[in-house]
């Protein structure tokens, strides 16, 4: 007969928040991991976290952010900007790979976890490229641990080429024999440059020429050309940031047709569109760009109808100067969002536009799953236990400089918003409290452990 466990930590009092529920209940934590959720559990002789009127939610998990290093630092670092996630409750990130240089092979991949191990307050998977010429490199990444492998089909930060349809599809099938996911900047690069180049000699520098450099067909023909390969390749599929009607519609008849991806949106692309252009400038310029009202109603829409599986932000900070530029074609791409994700969502939840079970559903749940992240999404026995305390009725004015980005410029500052994160836990230990990181950067790396399973 197996002894009980005796935790070293008891969370009481407060509502536990899963994809699928909520209940007032208890959660005992052992070493790092949930060992018991339930009513009125013991708590003699234990430390506690008394969350009586707080919300308690799984730790989110951020599946596309760029923390800039190697090679971009001066915009952001692994330390800034996992203390960035953990004040806004994010306690798992995957860094994309387009750094400098990009991380494309074995020997770069391994360099860049030397790097930064040691120095994330959360924990982090690192993704590889899948480029023009490196499907032999994808087998040695995996080994390494990459959680997945990025494909940018459209032109983004770092310039780096779009491989061919060749160059893709051998990528593709090496994803596959390695069992990841690979995840897609679905944009024709050939056509956005044309167009790109068209309103550039027409004198355009303003930053709506940016979207009418970017159509929705060009996402639209990218989404069915990258699904239509990856099924024949029987390769593991993730639309990252769409942003169109017509790109959602897409994916939504493909799907019908035996075809199988997830999809995610931006927080981005669901709280700002077309109109944003005057008030923010360049500040808002994003790959793919900010759309039309439409286009944010359809991903709302989706998101109701659970069409949309991710929730993330693609987290792309700049120095301040860069995002001072006022040619677009100059500007670069993205702006900072780990932080504010959680915040902005609650704030929908207390709309109405979904709920606070939508959110973890999309922003933890699912994205542990399709990623194969063992221990990570839920609060259950045998979880990591990553938790943050939410109150949910919180009124807060959105100051950017209280946030822990290096360049915290952020579109939303001076919004008010409902919700705040009070506290955020990695595997049990307190990493961020009422607007401060604490403790070193415990971060572990986190690895694919098993096959998902009820994902698309």
């Amino acid at each position: 007969m197996t002894a009980p466990i005796t935790p070293d930590l008891v969370v009481t009092g407060g509502t536990v928040v899963s994809h699928d529920g909520r209940r007032r209940q208890d959660i005992a934590v052992s070493d790092g991991r949930v060992v018991a959720v339930g009513d009125d559990l013991t708590t003699e002789g234990v430390r506690t976290v008394d969350a009586s009127g707080l919300l308690v939610l799984p730790g989110l998990v951020d599946v596309h952010v760029h923390l800039r290093e190697p090679g971009m630092t001066e915009k952001e670092d692994f330390a800034s900007g996992t203390s960035a996630a953990a004040a806004g409750g994010v306690t798992t990130v995957v860094d994309m790979p387009n750094t400098n240089p990009p991380v494309a092979t074995a020997e770069r991949y391994q360099h860049k976890l030397d790097l930064v191990k040691n120095r994330a307050y959360v924990d982090f998977g690192l993704y590889g490229m899948l480029d023009h010429d490196n499907a032999d490199e994808i087998g040695a990444m995996a080994e390494l641990g990459a959680m997945g492998f990025k494909l940018f089909m459209g032109q983004t930060t770092g310039d780096n080429r779009c491989p061919n349809d060749a160059a893709i599809f051998r990528g593709l099938e090496a994803a596959a024999d390695a069992d990841l996911v690979v995840g897609v900047h679905a944009e024709n690069d050939h056509l956005l440059r044309m167009f790109g180049d068209r309103l550039q000699a027409q004198g355009r520098r303003d930053p709506r020429a940016h979207l009418e450099g970017r159509p929705a067909f060009v996402e639209v023909e990218a989404i069915t050309r990258i699904i239509t390969m990856a099924t024949e390749a029987k390769t593991k599929l993730h639309i990252h940031h769409l942003s169109t009607a017509a790109g959602l519609g897409r994916v939504v008849d493909l799907r019908a047709q035996g075809h199988r991806v997830t999809i995610e949106t931006l927080v981005s692309h669901l709280f700002l569109d077309e109109s944003a252009y005057d008030a923010y400038g360049n500040l808002i310029k994003l790959n793919p760009p900010i759309r039309p009202a439409a286009d944010v109603a359809a991903l709302w829409a989706g998101i109701e109808r659970g069409d949309v599986d991710v929730i993330a932000t693609d987290h792309a900070p700049h120095t301040a100067a860069e995002q001072a530029e006022t040619d677009v074609w100059k500007a670069y791409g993205g702006f900072i969002g780990v932080e504010t994700m959680l915040p902005l969502m609650l704030t929908a939840a207390a709309q109405g536009r979904l709920t606070v079970e939508d959110i973890v559903r999309l922003c933890s749940y699912t994205p542990a799953k399709r990623w194969s992240m063992a221990g990570k999404g839920q609060l259950a026995p045998g979880f990591d236990a990553d938790f943050l305390l939410v109150d949910p009725e919180a009124e807060v004015v959105l100051d950017q400089r209280d946030l822990h980005s290096k360049h915290n410029i952020t579109p939303y500052d001076g919004w008010e918003l409902t919700g705040s994160v009070v506290a955020t836990y990695l595997r049990g230990g307190l990493v961020y409290e009422k607007g401060t990181v604490v403790g070193e950067p415990t971060g572990r790396q986190v690895r694919p452990q098993s096959a998902s399973a009820g994902v698309r």
